[in-house]
């Protein structure tokens, strides 16, 4: 029997800390990917959390709600939620736009989902923009940063790489050497 958008959206919402959610996700997305118009319906009316709202507002990926996640980034406790939202969002300029002003945020993880969406949407000059976070004071910033600038292709991020390889901290190390491997595959 298969489950309504509104009653799979109760469930993500009232899911328990360490609760899988995949595959609750993975039913939202195929609903709203069926059905955009109304699962835009089911979403905006879902009572939930605001946070829980952004993140199925991301869902629908529709350019209409671009405003909204972008006024949610004001809010420092949304705004990592907001900034995720936002990197489904087609308008790879303005969603670019958004995430390089949050870089330097003083929260690491936003830092981390902000380098994270200037590398998947790789515009001119993401390169420049993500290198500063190599000398960030936070290991999961750097470690994010390694695995994202092999996702660049971009051969002046090689030497970048290579500095994180020798970084104090193991998993930087990894991710660093991920990165490069991902930067040098055909």
């Amino acid at each position: 029997m298969s489950q309504t958008l509104d009653e799979l959206l109760y469930a993500l919402a009232t899911a328990g800390r360490g609760v899988d959610v995949s595959p609750l996700i993975d039913d939202i997305e195929a609903i709203v990917e069926g059905d955009p118009e109304g699962s835009r319906t089911a979403v905006w009316s879902f009572a939930g959390d605001e946070g829980m709202r952004l993140r199925l507002v991301g869902f629908l990926a529709d350019p209409r709600d671009f405003e909204v996640l972008a006024a949610a980034l004001a809010d420092p406790q949304l705004r990592y939620t907001a900034l995720e939202a936002l990197a489904n969002q087609p308008d790879a300029e303005r969603v670019d736009a958004a995430a390089r002003s949050y870089l330097d945020d003083a929260d690491p993880m936003v830092r981390s989902m902000a380098a994270g969406i200037v590398s998947f949407r790789a515009r001119p000059g993401a390169l420049e923009v993500l290198l500063p976070l190599a000398d960030d004071p936070v290991p999961h910033v750097r470690m994010v940063l390694g695995w994202h600038l092999g996702g660049l292709r971009d051969r002046a991020a090689e030497p970048t790489l290579r500095r994180l390889m020798a970084d104090t901290e193991e998993q930087v190390r990894k991710f660093a050497a991920r990165g490069l491997a991902r930067l040098n595959r055909p």
